[in-house]
């Protein structure tokens, strides 16, 4: 139909940053086709503006008695979707399927798809930022698109469970719960979440639940409420990207909304772990940011940030602890969290190499995008589309044949390399 699953059996749905970075691929070769994908998210748009993480395609009772978004007025009638969302990378997509598209297709598709990406916007600043930081807060580790990115699982731990589950975790059911997952069915269990950390995010989901998804109606306990760095980097240059596309339709985007974007670049400075010298998430309920650095950091690069910060950036990713054999890992080499071939643990994923690389083109340092550019292909060619690989054997880890890692390798195939003066 209008949209791409991720991969066949283990995700049989629709993600919102999923489809988005197949666009980005699309947008390579079939214009008309990328811009259907990124028409066909807003189906699963909710009144109140915000873009869910995921629209449900085939019968997966588990997943809606989970959310049961068809409880909620604000969600979409006949339309079964999560209550989250996701990063918005869908700006950024849609632009570059307009610059893709001819006139008067180009025109048409702004024309569709500026009024739902303005909303989902304002949502985010109104509803998930309602203190006016400028920093964007997430209630759950499915909104960051890092699941299970270590410094999200330890402050999830630190949480207390809900009793049912402190009561499996003390009898040890949870190891029979590997009985009933659904990833585990298709990928091993030492690629995937914990049993016990698969849960905890099940039991936040569930809390959240309670008190309808709504960040201002959530009690600081025991709720989790994170300012994410790559999150709110990857909401900048979104934002740019939306006042591009108003720009294209002669249309400005409105004046709160714009003030409001105007200020999380400098608030994105307060997320700097000064020695660490790496930005970090922060938890809005405890005021500490989030340890270890991850690749979460580099995102950074594209949203922009202070010149000697992006030194230093730029020097701990050229380190062997982020260039092994296959960069770049999710979280650093030498980290005492570091798992090859955990799913956020450690692995080399497409698309954060692809974000990593439009940050290092954004600062100047070509020869070194060039250089991940080159390895990135290298490894897709070596190991085909997995999901996601190790960064020190190259060896595919996740689901096979996964679509992002395929668009996205035909992006970086397509896009010439900017001269290599740096």
């Amino acid at each position: 139909g209008a949209w791409t699953c991720p991969a066949t059996g283990i995700y049989p749905h629709q993600w919102l940053w999923d489809s988005s970075f197949v666009a980005v691929g699309l947008a390579r070769q079939d214009p008309q086709r990328a811009a259907a994908e990124i028409a066909s998210l807003f189906r699963g748009q909710w009144s109140n503006g915000m873009l869910p993480h995921m629209i449900f395609d085939v019968p997966d009772l588990g997943s809606r008695h989970l959310w049961q978004s068809h409880r909620d007025p604000r969600a979409p009638a006949g339309v079964g979707t999560s209550c989250i969302t996701q990063p918005p990378v869908i700006a950024i997509a849609a632009r570059r399927v307009a610059d893709a598209l001819e006139e008067p297709a180009r025109a048409a598709f702004v024309a569709a798809v500026l009024p739902g990406l303005i909303a989902h916007h304002e949502w985010l600043y109104r509803e998930r930022d309602p203190e006016q930081t400028g920093l964007v807060s997430l209630i759950h580790p499915w909104e960051c698109g890092l699941d299970t990115t270590p410094p999200w699982m330890i402050a999830m731990r630190a949480i207390r469970p809900s009793w049912w589950l402190r009561v499996a975790m003390v009898t040890r059911l949870t190891r029979l719960v590997r009985l009933l997952r659904r990833d585990t069915q298709f990928i091993p269990a030492a690629e995937r979440a914990s049993d016990d950390d698969g849960l905890r995010m099940l039991d936040l989901a569930s809390r959240a639940r309670r008190h309808h998804f709504d960040l201002a109606a959530s009690p600081a306990k025991p709720s989790l409420v994170v300012k994410d760095v790559s999150f709110n980097a990857l909401l900048v240059v979104a934002n740019r990207d939306l006042q591009h596309l108003g720009e294209l339709a002669g249309f400005g985007l409105p004046a709160e909304l714009r003030a409001r974007m105007a200020t999380t670049p400098a608030a994105l400075e307060a997320l700097w772990d000064e020695p660490a010298g790496l930005y970090c998430s922060r938890n809005v309920n405890t005021g500490e940011l989030l340890e270890p650095a991850t690749i979460a950091s580099y995102a950074m690069l594209w949203a922009g940030c202070r010149q000697d910060r992006t030194v230093r950036l730029v020097h701990h990713l050229k380190t062997p602890a982020w260039q092994p054999e296959h960069p770049v890992p999710s979280i650093a080499t030498d980290n005492p969290h570091f798992e090859p071939r955990r799913y956020w643990s450690g692995p080399t994923w497409v698309n954060m190499n692809w974000i990593v690389i439009q940050g290092l083109r954004a600062v100047g340092e070509h020869a070194a995008a060039k250089a991940l550019r080159t390895s990135t292909l290298d490894l897709v060619e070596k190991s085909g589309f997995a999901e996601y690989f190790s960064p020190r054997t190259g060896e595919p880890l996740g689901a096979p044949n996964f679509s992002w890692t395929a668009a996205l390798a035909v992006d970086l195939a397509t896009e010439p390399d900017p001269p290599t003066d740096r």
